[in-house]
């Protein structure tokens, strides 16, 4: 599934290693979920935000069924609640210059889907 994309986007140049990144979620004790965004050959980097768009840091963009939820600026973020159903959870990889990274045309991204039960 794709994401509807707002911003620029960025090709991986040939001389360096992709970026990827895994979405592993896990259920919180109490409630919502825990969501860990595992990035290789990308480094997290808040504090160069809005800066010059370097393909191996940045930020992601955390999307809930292709709407943009928020930014993340390190590996782990908790989502609170979903009402029941289907939920398709999508991360993109980012530079600090906001442009989506790509990987032969495609965005690096990576999705669950969170299955709510009806109460």
């Amino acid at each position: 599934t794709s994401t509807p994309h707002h911003h620029k986007m960025v090709e991986i140049p040939a001389n360096q290693p992709v970026p990827t990144v895994n979405l592993v979620v896990h259920p919180d004790r109490d409630q919502g979920w825990n969501l860990e965004i595992q990035a290789k050959h990308f480094t997290f980097a808040p504090n160069k935000l809005d800066g010059k768009g370097i393909t191996t840091e940045g930020h992601a963009h955390l999307y809930v069924n292709g709407k943009k939820l928020t930014r993340l600026y390190g590996p782990w973020y908790y989502l609170s609640e979903l009402p029941p159903g289907q939920h398709t959870v999508t991360v993109t990889l980012n530079t600090n210059g906001h442009e989506e990274l790509m990987h032969n045309g495609k965005p690096i991204q990576a999705s669950q889907v969170i299955s709510v039960p009806t109460p």
